[in-house]
């Protein structure tokens, strides 16, 4: 039996992943990346950062399985047989983009003692800079990446309920689950 809309858990963790991942990568680069690691409020910003993106990996997992283990729609076409190729990989892009955004984030604080200087248990100060590190790198890498997807992601939802007009946002909005 097919289903038209994704499971009510996938959707509410589609919308709530949204907002933090759109947060964190607004805190990163307004104001963690703006602040200067000698500033006092530094880390107040990074304990947010961090623990958003604590939250971020934990509801990814939680995500995955929900999503392994619930019957989903068909997949969307556009019309465009290059764009149906590459809805999927752009997908999956998402998902691996958002976990090396929290992996990398992991070892940038782990390389650096972030977990104690940050949340308490050391008096060390934060580095001078983290721009030395290749986590941070990749990191920043992954942000520009991820921001990219993102764009795609909602200008290809945006095609499909405007020009398109196929409903497709229905199927990741709240209503009757079939």
């Amino acid at each position: 039996m097919t289903v038209d809309r994704y499971h009510p858990a996938l959707v509410v963790l589609h919308w709530i992943l949204g907002l933090l991942i759109l947060l964190g990568l607004f805190m990163g680069t307004f104001s963690l990346e703006r602040l200067p690691n000698s500033d006092p409020s530094k880390l107040d910003s990074l304990r947010g950062h961090m623990i958003n993106g604590a939250v971020i990996g934990c509801l990814m997992v939680v995500r995955l399985i929900i999503r392994a283990r619930t019957r989903r729609p068909v997949p969307a076409t556009t019309g465009m047989d290059w764009a149906d190729a590459i809805g999927p990989w752009t997908h999956r892009a998402l998902y691996g983009l958002v976990f090396a955004m929290v992996a990398s984030g992991v070892a940038l604080g782990v390389n650096t003692d972030l977990p104690a200087i940050v949340f308490g248990g050391s008096e060390k100060p934060l580095p001078a800079s983290f721009d030395g590190s290749w986590m941070r790198v990749l990191h920043a890498i992954a942000a520009k990446l991820l921001v990219a997807l993102i764009v795609l992601h909602i200008a290809a939802a945006l095609w499909h309920q405007f020009v398109r007009r196929d409903g497709l946002l229905r199927r990741m909005g709240f209503g009757i689950h079939r």
